[in-house]
């Protein structure tokens, strides 16, 4: 046994305790190294689907869609009964629990999955980047001058009420009609007959366009500390976002749970254990916290 390995991630344990102990605002990205602890197949991690299937980019494409819909969504419904069957595990439940304890001040998870399971915890405060297995959407086209959700959105905006829930619901549109579908299996494949019904998810090679509006607005009002979980160096998306922490708060830390990479090269603490392991330990650090210590309001 490496004792001096283990002795150097109880100090980085025992590190990340006190950052979170002190922080005010947490962020929180999750890959899909956080779901593959409750079954859920990764992308890029070992034996992932690339490997499984190289096609997969063409497959979960625009143009996939349009030249071979079944393909397409013949994966959604694979992902979708997979999905349906796993359980959070006790990094999703920690989350959340820090969620309704209110122990931070501001608090975001923005997750790359979209497997739902943070929900499925009891987390609320979510914004999916790449969308939700278990919504359907249908591009949408308006007159904003003629539309009414859209007056009172913007009449709610300049009068600052209920911001944040439209910053909420403009990530999760994305410019579309979005609708909820919790069917497993699909009846039919592909599920619905309007050919531009689509799953709401990020295909590949598209922009994120408004996705980002919540975790951006979010971090615009600083950042204490951002908690990395399971993510890939190669995901584009994690980066961008720890640059713009980084850019409005200097002094913001950075933590990296991930026992396979570590992919983040701005400075940062590095924790070499899966989700699970890492906080579970962390939060039994916390718990010495009193209810009176914990914050009130996001």
């Amino acid at each position: 046994m490496d004792f001096s390995s283990d002795s150097k991630t109880q100090r980085e344990i025992a590190r990340c305790a006190t950052l979170l102990e002190k922080a005010r605002s947490l962020l929180v990205i999750t890959g899909a190294g956080i779901s593959a602890e409750s079954g859920m197949s990764t992308y890029r991690g070992p034996d992932g689907l690339y490997e499984q299937n190289p096609e997969i980019p063409l497959i979960l494409s625009a143009e996939g869609l349009v030249n071979e819909p079944h393909k397409l969504w013949n994966h959604i419904d694979a992902l979708r009964i997979q999905a349906a069957k796993a359980m959070p595990n006790p990094a999703h439940e920690i989350l959340a629990q820090w969620e309704q304890e209110r122990r931070f001040e501001r608090f975001l998870i923005a997750t790359q999955n979209i497997d739902g399971l943070h929900q499925k915890a009891g987390s609320e405060r979510v914004t999916e980047l790449h969308g939700s297995l278990w919504q359907m959407a249908r591009p949408r086209t308006m007159d904003y001058t003629e539309d009414d959700q859209f007056s009172d959105d913007a009449q709610d905006w300049i009068s600052s009420r209920n911001r944040e829930s439209i910053l909420q619901r403009w990530s999760q549109e994305n410019n579309q009609t979005v609708w909820e579908n919790r069917e497993v299996p699909f009846e039919t494949i592909p599920p619905n007959r309007d050919p531009e019904v689509r799953p709401n998810v990020l295909f590949f090679n598209e922009s994120y366009g408004t996705r980002l509006l919540w975790v951006n607005d979010f971090i615009q009002k600083t950042t204490d500390v951002v908690l990395a979980i399971g993510c890939s160096g190669e995901v584009v998306i994690l980066d961008r976002l720890l640059r713009y922490c980084l850019d409005v708060n200097p002094d913001c830390a950075i933590i990296n749970i991930n026992p396979h990479e570590d992919c983040i090269e701005s400075p940062h603490l590095y924790i070499q254990q899966s989700a699970t392991e890492a906080f579970v330990a962390i939060n039994s650090r916390l718990e010495n916290l009193q209810p009176t210590d914990c914050h009130q309001g996001w």
